[in-house]
């Protein structure tokens, strides 16, 4: 008895067929690509044929990268969304400096960093750094990462590693925003990267949230001295020129969440407070400030919109601060 043969098997139409489908895949896939290389759909400066500037999207750890290569700014300030409100034209009006703004909503130390070396890489001269330090800097070891993951492969040297990513429906959304605003049909987000979250939460409202997260005491004193963030930190700017100023301030937080003094905490982040003090010392025109204190700004319900995220009067204040760093080091007056 002969065995039972099946059709695909002996109907060599189902091989063409099957042939022509993975070559059609295949063809998409490569058309795709080329797209994605053509617009260079992140606007990382790592591809891209086609001159677009700029992007249009709300994620800022993906839109930092467009703002940190841009060679129409040559200083920065960077930080999560405690670092939002300092506005980069204030403190460009006042120095001859050209300041882009690189918060990430969100993001940790490790995170900016990577957006810093970025921002270093594509900049051959740089004027100054600010940055904005918030607990996250005091941790004695660097936390797993947990959520979304970052896309360190954004803002890494490799084109390897940024191209085999440009396959994803986020890639290609993000290439036809990128060609609409080519063509003069979208608006590209502010070049230098300010977004106000008065916006969202308008003056008169406080929310009760954001409880500053600070590291839990260690008790080994050894552990006590180690700031993994700060010393990767100082490591970059220890690389800079000695000419290049850098401004690190300790956001204000509502003046019921500033540590209690003699609390392990408050001793903790004392510490912490000498750490970031040492990535600047000797640096001219460099300075650091602590704007977590309790006092009657601070005190303020009206100047937060919740405990971490002040409000623009009290941006003002620090971006006075700032520029009399700038100008004055370890000697400015800060009056706040």
């Amino acid at each position: 008895m002969s065995s039972p043969t099946s059709s695909s098997e002996t109907d060599p139409g189902w091989g063409r067929s099957l042939a022509v489908c993975l070559g059609t895949l295949i063809g998409g896939a490569l058309l795709v690509l080329a797209l994605m290389v053509v617009v260079d759909p992140y606007d990382s400066g790592k591809l891209g044929l086609l001159g677009i500037d700029g992007v249009d999207n709300r994620l800022t750890q993906i839109t930092a990268a467009s703002r940190a290569r841009d060679a129409n700014f040559n200083a920065a300030i960077l930080g999560n969304s405690t670092a939002q409100m300092i506005e980069p034209a204030e403190l460009s009006r006042a120095t001859d400096l050209r300041f882009v703004q690189l918060y990430m909503t969100g993001s940790s130390p490790r995170e900016q960093l990577a957006v810093l070396d970025f921002f270093l890489r594509n900049h051959g001269e740089v004027g100054a750094l600010v940055i904005a330090a918030d607990p996250g800097w005091c941790v004695h070891a660097r936390p797993k990462e947990e959520g979304v993951p970052f896309p360190y492969w954004l803002y890494d040297k490799s084109v390897v590693s940024y191209a085999v990513r440009l396959i994803s429906w986020q890639a290609i959304e993000q290439a036809f925003q990128r060609l609409s605003i080519g063509l003069g049909r979208r608006q590209r987000m502010n070049p230098d990267g300010f977004v106000s979250y008065e916006d969202i939460w308008p003056p008169g409202q406080f929310k009760e949230v954001g409880w500053p997260r600070d590291p839990v005491p260690t008790a080994s004193t050894e552990m006590r001295a180690a700031f993994p963030e700060i010393v990767a930190l100082t490591d970059i700017v220890r690389k800079l020129p000695a000419d290049v100023p850098v401004v690190i301030i300790v956001p204000p937080t509502f003046a019921a969440t500033v540590l209690k003094p003699g609390t392990d905490t408050a001793l903790e982040r004392s510490a912490c407070d000498a750490a970031l003090k040492a990535v600047v010392a000797g640096r001219p025109r460099s300075n650091f400030v602590n704007y977590r204190v309790d006092n009657d700004l601070t005190r303020e319900r009206a100047n937060f919109a919740d405990f971490i995220h002040y409000r623009s009067r009290l941006a003002g204040l620090i971006e006075q601060g700032i520029i009399a760093s700038l100008r004055d080091g370890e000697n400015a007056r800060i009056d706040f």
